[in-house]
């Protein structure tokens, strides 16, 4: 990341404490797309055109400006539905004091 953008960074913090709005961890900002996008909803709805300006920049160069950030898929369960599948007489092994 260029210097520019964590100056841009360090000043949305700071301006956005004073405006009233949302505490924000650069580290998390910089890092994860979910909670920057949460980050700049929240900035670009305060009423300081500055702030929402320095939102929708970096929002660019995150490069979350053409595409929203998507939350990964949770992992589906098996389905209790579907029959468990029958172990394989071929498959066990036959030969052996424990057959």
């Amino acid at each position: 990341m260029d210097r520019e953008t964590l100056n841009e960074m360090v000043k949305l913090k700071f301006a956005s404490r004073k405006a009233g709005g949302p505490e924000i961890d650069l580290v998390k900002l910089a890092g994860d797309a979910i909670y920057a996008d949460e980050v700049f909803r929240a900035v670009e709805a305060l009423p300081d055109e500055s702030l929402v300006l320095l939102a929708m920049t970096l929002r660019d160069k995150f490069g979350l400006l053409a595409a929203q950030p998507q939350a990964p898929a949770p992992a589906t369960p098996p389905a209790a539905d579907a029959p468990a599948a029958p172990a394989e007489p071929a498959t066990r092994y036959m030969l052996g004091a424990r057959s």
